[in-house]
């Protein structure tokens, strides 16, 4: 075997190694996005509401929660995983972004 050969194969190895950890690692798990995506959705209509983040009156926090539920359950159940990780990385394109708007829009009508 000529050395060139060999060295031009690991070398080629490694980056498909390190490519490949690269791409696996990068991954943010769903449950995580799932978690953080009803705490920014709680936070938002916080601030909507009043302009901070601030926790609000009792009648209030459980409509907000019931509604960032009801987003987080959609979310969950109507979207895929890989979906799921593109809206966590913030790799989002308009069709995506036409299944969330749905999903809001059903909440926001269950849960005035």
């Amino acid at each position: 075997m000529n050395l060139k050969h060999v060295l031009l194969g690991a070398a080629l190895l490694a980056i498909l190694l390190l490519g490949g950890l690269w791409l696996f690692l990068r991954q943010v798990p769903p449950s995580e996005t799932l978690d953080s995506f009803q705490n920014t959705c709680i936070e938002g209509q916080r601030r909507g509401i009043s302009g901070d983040t601030r926790p609000l009156d009792e009648l209030t926090e459980a409509r907000l929660l019931a509604f960032c539920d009801c987003v987080a359950r959609g979310v969950g159940s109507r979207l895929s995983r890989q979906d799921i990780a593109a809206i966590g990385l913030d790799q989002g394109n308009p069709a995506l972004d036409a299944r969330l708007d749905a999903i809001f829009v059903s909440c926001a009508r269950s849960n005035p």
